[in-house]
């Protein structure tokens, strides 16, 4: 069969099939009118007897010739000459539509487009029944991007030949093409109807997911999916394409296995890696979940992403009080990261876990890559007070209640720093002030401010 150029509105089909599809039919070169090479054509009559049997024989040979010579340059790809042959033969019979539909064929093949239009019209003319001349047609308007006339074309096809279901099917895209989703759908489901072929069946199904999709009709789109399974060529594609289903229907168990089998290749890029981990987390598989993501982690090339990854990672390792798996991931990060986020996180886990120096060391990293980080002045400020070097806490206290001044706290460590080091009058105010904004709501603080202001009010003498 000669392979009709490229169009739009195939977007639902592997470029292989569709090609396949909207190709230029050919039928069998005959002796006559190759009724029998159509579906639903009558079988010829009996030959002739005696004198009347070698006068046919003898028109029939020469044409023979002509045709067979035709087909034979036709299959070789010579399609000029294939032209020529086709009409020599059309000398010697000019109303033999199999030589108007071969000439039809080579023409087209050899970009005589408007010629093959010409020379099909011509085999309709002599055999109105010609089914496959009104694909032909169809096919040549469908890629002249002239859906409303391939559209005709199709249908006159159908009813010549409402046992084929290449009519149907192809009517359907034109539909599709121009957004007629019922319409289109009705064709392909008719089409679907005649035909028993495995193959056959899971292209039309495929075009019927896209009909689906269009619909947002995603169920029912799955179970095409799924019946094409059995006879799919590219298993991944019909994996991906039932993991997109599922999770657009929020089953994400169902969608899982499919999404893990693409996984399993070697090849398989991060992203599909980092989406099965965050799946694996949501449904609390936590273990399984990390891996997926450490995998995807292994395989980011984008540094940018790299960092943003690792870092989400580090936090689920804390929400789940996986404190030293975090450290790890965090100190394997640090060559070259700029990031202040991955040294005010690390810094807090050693603080956590009372390893002040390496603590104030990368807080103070943290500090450097980003002066306003408020967080960074207050854990600084407390690794400070638990070494009771108060004159140093004071200043990054300072700066906390600057940068986070709704923090109640901040002026009751400025006022036990201040104590501690017998400023007592400007510990006093901090320690009203902490009052007047907690309102109580620290009961053990408040309990000791107000102890601890009776004996300071009575040392510098105030009431």
């Amino acid at each position: 069969m000669a392979k009709a150029t490229g169009t739009k509105g195939s977007s639902s089909l592997h470029p292989a099939r569709l090609a396949e599809l909207l190709c230029l039919w050919a039928i069998l070169a005959g002796w006559g009118l190759a009724a029998d090479s159509r579906a639903g054509g009558q079988a010829s009559d009996g030959p002739p007897a005696g004198a009347a049997v070698e006068e046919r024989l003898q028109t029939e040979e020469a044409e023979l010739d002509y045709l067979g010579l035709a087909e034979g340059h036709r299959q070789a790809g010579e399609y000029l000459q294939a032209i020529s042959a086709y009409q020599l033969a059309l000398i010697e019979d000019p109303e033999n539509p199999v030589a108007w539909f071969g000439l039809g064929l080579s023409q087209y093949e050899a970009g005589q487009v408007q010629e093959a239009i010409g020379s099909y019209k011509e085999a309709l003319e002599n055999d109105p029944d010609l089914w496959e001349a009104e694909m032909n047609l169809g096919v040549i308007w469908f890629n002249r991007k002239n859906p409303g006339q391939a559209l005709v074309h199709f249908e006159r096809a159908q009813a010549l030949s409402p046992e084929s279901w290449r009519p149907f099917f192809l009517a359907g895209e034109v539909h599709r093409l121009r957004d007629s989703l019922p319409e289109a759908e009705a064709g392909y489901k008719r089409a679907l109807d005649l035909t028993r072929e495995g193959e056959e069946q899971a292209v039309i199904r495929q075009a019927l997911v896209s009909v689906y999709l269009g619909k947002k009709d995603y169920a029912a789109a799955a179970r095409q999916v799924m019946a094409s399974r059995p006879h799919a060529t590219d298993m991944e594609t019909s994996d991906r394409q039932l993991a997109a289903l599922y999770l657009e229907m929020g089953q994400e168990e169902r969608a899982l296995p499919y999404l893990e089998r693409m996984a399993a290749d070697p090849s398989t890029g991060p992203e599909l890696h980092e989406t099965i981990g965050w799946m694996r987390v949501d449904r609390k598989e936590y273990d399984r979940g990390i891996r997926s993501l450490e995998i995807a982690l292994e395989r980011q090339p984008d540094p940018e992403r790299r960092e943003k990854l690792s870092l989400q990672i580090v936090k689920l390792h804390i929400r789940l009080e996986q404190f030293d798996e975090a450290v790890a991931l965090l100190e394997t990060g640090l060559p070259g990261s700029t990031n202040p986020e991955r040294y005010f996180l690390l810094g807090s886990l050693h603080l956590q876990a009372d390893r002040l120096e390496p603590a104030g060391k990368r807080l103070a990293q943290a500090l450097h890559l980003d002066a306003d980080c408020a967080q960074c002045y207050n854990k600084l400020a407390a690794i400070f007070l638990k070494r009771e070097d108060f004159g140093r806490a004071i200043p990054l206290l300072d700066r906390y209640r600057e940068l986070q001044p709704e923090q109640v706290m901040t002026y009751f460590y400025l006022g036990v720093a201040y104590d501690r080091l017998r400023h007592y009058r400007k510990a006093i105010p901090l320690y009203e002030k902490f009052l007047e904004l907690d309102q109580g709501r620290h009961d053990r603080e408040s309990f000791q401010v107000r102890q601890r202001l009776k004996g300071l009010k009575k040392r510098v003498g105030r009431r």
